[in-house]
């Protein structure tokens, strides 16, 4: 059986910011902007790149042939996340929380957190930079615990895990893909 591509707007590979569907708050499909970093399709290729290769110690596709030269690089340095702020000042994201996901990465995730985190706005600032567990199972026990405090001190939380992230980072404690 085949599957269509989705029809795109005129141009969007030729993109240097584009917009990634991603799994929001109460489960509605949200348009997060990043810069881009892989090769044009790609993302019709997530299934079959983690199928193959599985996922490596910080949680991304294992051997991702997708990544451009260029792409490493902004990722390494944070820099394809920048574009998150447009959705920050619209409301869409919160500056803390879980990451933002694709639909097939949602679907891989413990059905317990899948109903736990759609109560919140995703954040520009996931979980596991503030606890420093990068993996694929720690994002997993990152967002679990994270979540359990969010419950009981919404803002407290909040504020906690900005400033553990920003020294983190700051200190290199923890690098991006």
């Amino acid at each position: 059986m085949k599957t269509a591509l989705p029809k795109l707007e005129p141009g969007y590979h030729q993109r240097y910011i584009i917009p990634m569907m991603r799994i929001g708050k109460n489960g509605n499909k949200l348009k997060v902007f990043k810069i881009r970093t892989m090769y044009p399709f790609s993302e019709y290729l997530q299934e079959y790149v983690v199928g193959m290769n599985g996922y490596n110690t910080k949680g991304k596709p294992n051997n991702d042939f997708r990544l451009t030269p260029l792409g490493r690089f902004i990722r390494k340095y944070w820099i394809d996340e920048l574009p998150q702020v447009y959705n920050l000042l619209r409301g869409e994201l919160a500056l803390v929380g879980v990451r933002p996901l694709s639909e097939a990465r949602f679907k891989e995730l413990p059905i317990d957190i899948r109903e736990r985190r759609i109560h919140y706005k995703p954040g520009c600032i996931p979980p596991y930079v503030a606890l420093l567990m990068p993996d694929s199972k720690g994002n997993i026990e990152a967002e679990r615990i994270y979540l359990s405090e969010k419950e009981k001190y919404p803002h407290w939380t909040d504020i906690k895990y900005f400033f553990k992230a920003i020294f983190n980072v700051l200190s290199g404690k923890i690098l991006s893909s």
